[in-house]
C-alpha cells in the first residue's frame, strides 16, 4: 500500500464527495449522506435546510459541505491508497463548530477558554481498510499539522464507553496510544497538549 494523508482543500471536493457517496458508508447506508456537516448544525441551518427543500432541492447537505470546503470552514484530512480515498477524518479549530461552541458546549471551554483548541470529531474509514491502522496514520498527520499552526491543544471525544455511543469519534485507546489524556471520563473528553 501507498498511502498518503492530504489536508481537504477546495481541489480535493471531488475525491470528498465521491468517498462519503459511494465508500464511506457502503456496508452502512443509513449513515450516508451526512457529509460531515453534523458539527456545524445550527437552528439557522434548519431554516435554511426546509427553504432549500420546498424549492425543489434534494441534497442540502452535500450543497453545504461544498459551500464549507471551499471557504475553508469545513476542514479535515482525506487518506488515500495511491489514488483511492480510503479514509477522512472531520478536525478543525473547536469555535469553528457550532455544536461546541461556548453556548452550546460551556464545559468544554471552562478550562481552556483562551488556548487554541483543535477538534477531531469524526473518522470514516473505508470498510476494507478498517482495523489495519489508518486511524491512527491519520491521527499522527493531524498530530503533526496542529503543532506546526500553533494549537495549544487537540481534543477529541471518544466517548464515555456506553453502548450508545458512537464509534465514529475514534477508540479512547487510539488517542492514548497517540499521547492524548482522557481529561473528563463522564464527558469522554481526551486532550493532547502540545505547548
Amino acid at each position: 500500500m501507498n498511502i498518503t494523508v492530504k489536508k481537504l482543500s477546495p481541489d480535493l471536493i471531488e475525491d470528498y464527495i465521491y468517498f462519503h457517496k459511494h465508500v464511506a458508508f457502503s456496508d452502512n447506508p443509513e449513515w450516508a449522506g451526512c457529509y460531515c456537516v453534523w458539527y456545524h448544525w445550527d437552528h439557522t441551518l434548519d431554516i435554511k435546510r426546509k427553504e432549500y427543500e420546498d424549492n425543489g432541492g434534494k441534497e442540502f447537505k452535500l450543497e453545504l459541505a461544498k459551500k464549507y470546503i471551499k471557504e475553508n470552514k469545513l476542514r479535515g484530512y482525506l487518506a488515500y491508497n495511491d489514488k483511492d480515498v480510503i479514509g477522512w477524518c472531520n478536525a478543525n479549530s473547536r469555535e469553528n463548530y457550532s455544536k461546541l461552541n461556548k453556548e452550546a458546549r460551556p464545559d468544554l471551554w471552562a478550562d481552556h477558554n483562551n488556548e487554541l483548541v483543535k477538534s477531531i470529531i469524526c473518522f470514516t474509514i473505508a470498510p476494507q481498510m478498517r482495523r489495519k491502522g489508518l486511524t491512527s496514520v491519520i491521527l499522527n498527520e493531524i498530530i503533526k499539522d496542529t503543532k506546526e499552526e500553533g494549537y495549544d491543544y487537540i481534543e477529541a471525544y471518544p466517548g464515555t464507553g456506553n453502548p450508545d455511543d458512537r464509534s465514529y469519534h475514534g477508540s479512547t485507546s487510539i488517542y492514548e496510544k497517540n499521547g492524548f489524556t482522557p481529561t473528563n471520563h463522564d464527558l469522554g473528553v481526551c486532550r493532547l497538549r502540545l505547548k
